[in-house]
């Protein structure tokens, strides 16, 4: 699974913030990360809400008794 929210959405972690800001490449864009996900697995599918978040999953390699699921909830 994989999911990529924007800061409006959420805070990052500071452990992230920390780990990021020690990188000296440029970060990678949010349609970029779903790209290579996608791109890994080829049964994944993936949704995007407006610029404020990607999400991708696939049901490969998943548990028997465990299976990922995704719902998305419009109120």
């Amino acid at each position: 699974m994989l999911g990529v929210f924007s800061s409006s959405v959420v805070s990052p972690p500071e452990e992230l913030v920390a780990a990021g800001s020690r990188t000296p490449s440029p970060k990678t864009k949010a349609a970029e990360l779903v790209s290579r996900f996608l791109t890994a697995n080829t049964s994944a599918v993936s949704a995007q809400v407006g610029d404020d978040a990607h999400l991708a999953f696939s049901h490969q390699g998943e548990s028997f008794l465990r299976p990922r699921m995704i719902c998305f909830f419009n109120d």
